[in-house]
């Protein structure tokens, strides 16, 4: 399985794992493989139209990999290349735009994080804690936290553990990412963790975003929800 860093880590990790050659996936795709090689090892970016061709190839149906990509909210924001990028381009001149109302899968988080310009970021930096709605703010502190940008880690820890809305809204995102409920089940266990229909099955792939360390959300929120689910586990 890949080790590399960065969004075209998963697309690497998919093709791996369902057994692809770098050379097979050229010819699934309109990519040359020498440019899908550069994508899979971070030397390109990974693009939405790269995303596109391997969910046509991989998922998100039958591979539970991509599938987990997904969060279970119904309007869970679609990895299209020309809403991302009229959303850049809005992010870019301080208009939330669909950022304010929808919430971003994972996949759109991180292609949004590889391409957002830093007057974006700076627009993010200031929604994450400020922004009008609740959906604003956990999109923003989301997006920046699949930068992995060290400085932005306190910030976010800050604002997990002091806005209420966005760390239910966050909690709720991990569970629903990593177990697939449908997203009342998902909020009813970010208030509860206790109340898991799996726990154990829960607390193994929590393990795993609470060692995180490119990831302040994912890190705070695996290591919330498995701290929680103790007195579950030692039943």
């Amino acid at each position: 399985m890949s080790t590399i860093d960065g969004p075209g880590r998963w697309p690497r990790a998919a093709r791996e794992e369902a057994d692809v050659s770098l050379t097979r996936m050229a010819q699934l795709t309109s990519f040359s493989k020498s440019y899908l090689g550069m994508v899979e090892t971070g030397q390109r970016p990974c693009s939405p139209d790269i995303v596109l061709a391997y969910e046509r190839v991989f998922g998100p149906i039958g591979d539970d990999m991509w599938r987990r990509r997904n969060i279970t909210h119904p309007r869970v924001m679609q990895t299209k290349r020309a809403g991302l990028a009229e959303l850049l381009h809005s992010v870019d001149q301080g208009h939330p735009g669909s950022l304010l109302d929808t919430p971003t899968s994972l996949a759109a988080d991180e292609l949004l994080a590889a391409q957002v310009s830093p007057k974006g970021v700076e627009h993010l930096r200031n929604w994450m804690s400020e922004g009008k709605t609740a959906t604003l703010r956990v999109n923003s502190l989301s997006i920046l936290a699949r930068r992995s940008d060290p400085g932005d880690a306190l910030k976010i820890i800050e604002v997990l553990e002091s806005d209420e809305r966005v760390r239910m809204l966050s909690l709720a995102s991990t569970v629903s990412r990593l177990m697939q409920y449908d997203w009342k089940t998902c909020r009813s266990i970010a208030r509860e963790p206790g109340t898991a229909p799996d726990p154990v099955r829960l607390a193994k792939r929590l393990a795993k975003d609470a060692v995180d360390v490119k990831d302040a959300e994912a890190r705070w929120c695996g290591a919330y929800l498995l701290r929680e689910l103790v007195p579950v586990l030692t039943r």
